[in-house]
């Protein structure tokens, strides 16, 4: 049977490392529109990816947030990208994981999303839990486990799925980022404040830099989510209590 190796499209800017099986705690990051090539395939585009305690039975719960800003009402007509292979990537062996800078992390678990036609009824396939087929930027897909429809939460043998739009969970005022980084909105130095911090050329004198609450750019806008509820049980390993988890999208071209 022939593989088919596909390349990184995009993949996040950070990762969880140092998470304790038993002491989850929640990734904090946000990737939008990085780069062209996200913005020219917003199904292949990354928002976020969290981890965090199963609210009942003990479980971990893992979520891979892509096709960031769309708006409210259209969630359900907006659908996941068939030419997609989404992939959700664990070190559950690194000894190493935590210790920076010098930390080695390489995947060796893996859980992969595929999708049929854009519809109302778009399929859902679930590849994995499996072990991971490569490593590095390129992955092969592992078998199916199960399959359902988007939307619709479904059960693929211990783990729960629901793959389908979800409002955007991530908080961002986007104008306080612009003021703070105007290389950001077209190097325009009349956005740039007095007080930015010392590293950046400021005087350092409001070190908070941000508005509290702020205001939340993203409010009103979803994503399509990809959420996991697993055992515990499935990400340990012989090497500990520790695990890596981010998220990658892949392509058969890289594009």
């Amino acid at each position: 049977m022939k593989t088919r190796l596909y390349g990184t499209l995009a993949v996040t800017v950070a990762l969880v490392a140092a998470i304790g099986l038993y002491v989850l705690n929640p990734l904090r990051a946000s990737d939008h529109q990085d780069s062209p090539a996200t913005i020219a395939r917003p199904g292949a585009d990354i928002t976020d990816p969290y981890i965090f305690p199963a609210p009942r039975g003990g479980g971990v719960v893992v979520v891979m947030n892509v096709h960031p800003l769309i708006p409210s009402g259209q969630g359900l007509s907006t659908f996941f990208d068939p030419g997609v292979v989404y992939q959700m990537n664990f070190d559950t062996t690194s000894e190493n994981i935590g210790k920076f800078p010098s930390h080695t992390i390489t995947r060796d678990r893996v859980i992969q999303f595929t999708f049929g036609s854009p519809g109302k009824d778009q399929k859902v396939l679930v590849h994995g839990l499996a072990a991971a087929p490569t490593t590095g930027t390129e992955t092969t897909l592992v078998p199916v486990t199960g399959s359902g429809t988007i939307n619709q939460a479904f059960t693929v043998g211990s783990m729960h799925v629901f793959a389908g739009v979800r409002q955007d969970p991530f908080f961002f005022d986007l104008a306080q980022f612009l003021k703070i980084l105007p290389d950001r909105n077209a190097g325009n130095p009349s956005h740039l404040p007095s007080c930015l911090p010392q590293p950046l050329g400021g005087n350092n004198t409001c070190p908070q830099g941000f508005n509290n609450p702020g205001n939340d750019t993203l409010r009103g806008f979803n994503v399509l989510s990809m959420v996991v509820e697993l055992p515990r049980s499935m990400l340990k390993s012989s090497a500990g209590s520790k695990i890596a988890y981010w998220v990658s999208t892949h392509t058969s071209t890289g594009h």
